[in-house]
């Protein structure tokens, strides 16, 4: 079955008559843009699935670690649409069983595409990215919400975007990484990214706790606001922290107990605050632009070097 391309994926639409709310955020963007001018990768890419109907992509779900997981989020997806399909229900489990075998039914089927009853899906890749400036990584800004539809969320290269949106993706487009930072195989795979997925669409940010440390700041905990990342900090330091110390921390002392007790009902009270000093540490919740490379067949799907990367992780030597 032929399967529309993704018309416009080259393509950035600014609009500079926006709604007034639109406008605030976008002119608080600008500003961030000024005070952290760096855009700084934010750790390894995430993976998902994407669907395509009606020609349009929209993501299904996001956050596994490593291709197979996001194939195991797409059975698990269709395997749920085949309780309420019966027409195509042989089909979909069919591919679920395929994305996802059970038990003693062999290994995993590795595609990306997978075209099942009039639909297709595609495994996909994003990447997050974090802007620096003097004093360290960019804030929760004081217009973000705590609505993340990421579900659904139109993988839309034409949707109007502001000038700051359009600027930061201009940023984006042909950002790889510098050589000798990666394996060469992971560079030229992101030089050919640039080629054939030459459009980047921004997918609703996420949010991570981080702590200063002397070489830098280091992920803590996070969520999909500024709030739900707030209440994941107190939940690190009421449950988390008492009983397992950060790598290289000692235990910590009553004192310490008792500060980070303090500092649980102090982060949960706390309505907006982006910043907290606990122990003489500093922690801060950080805003993590997501983005999805485009190109005429739709979003990037997974690399070669993703799948090597998780059999490298999952071997037992």
């Amino acid at each position: 079955m032929a399967f529309e391309g993704m018309p416009g994926y080259d393509l950035i639409n600014v609009v500079r008559d926006l709604d007034p709310v639109e406008a605030v955020r976008d002119q608080e963007a600008a500003e961030r843009m000024r005070v952290y001018p760096k855009v700084v990768g934010a750790g390894p890419p995430d993976f998902g699935c994407a669907e395509q109907a009606g020609g349009a992509w929209r993501v299904l779900s996001l956050g596994a670690a490593e291709p197979a997981g996001a194939r195991v989020d797409l059975a698990i997806h269709l395997r749920t649409a085949a309780e309420t399909s019966p027409a195509d229900a042989r089909e979909l489990v069919a591919a679920a069983r395929r994305l996802d075998p059970e038990e003693d039914e062999g290994e995993a089927d590795r595609a990306s595409d997978w075209p099942v009853a009039g639909r297709r899906f595609r495994i996909v890749r994003v990447l997050g990215f974090t802007r620096f400036g003097a004093d360290g990584p960019e804030p929760a800004r004081a217009t973000d919400t705590e609505e993340a539809p990421l579900k659904g969320y139109p993988i839309d290269p034409v949707a109007p975007v502001g000038p700051s949106e359009a600027a930061l993706r201009l940023e984006l487009l042909s950002l790889v990484p510098a050589a000798g930072t990666v394996p060469e195989t992971e560079r030229r795979e992101a030089v050919d990214a640039v080629k054939n997925h030459p459009g980047v669409v921004l997918l609703p940010p996420e949010y991570t706790v981080v702590e200063e440390r002397d070489a830098g700041w280091s992920p803590i905990t996070g969520g999909s606001g500024p709030g739900d990342a707030r209440r994941a900090l107190a939940y690190t330091f009421r449950e988390i922290l008492p009983r397992f110390p950060l790598p290289g921390r000692p235990e910590p002392t009553p004192g310490e107990l008792a500060e980070y007790a303090a500092a649980a009902g102090r982060i949960e009270a706390a309505a907006h605050e982006v910043e907290f000093v606990v122990a003489g540490r500093r922690y801060r919740t950080i805003r993590v632009v997501r983005m999805i490379r485009v190109g005429p067949d739709g979003p990037e799907p997974a690399r070669p070097s993703d799948e090597s990367a998780a059999d490298a992780y999952f071997t037992d030597d």
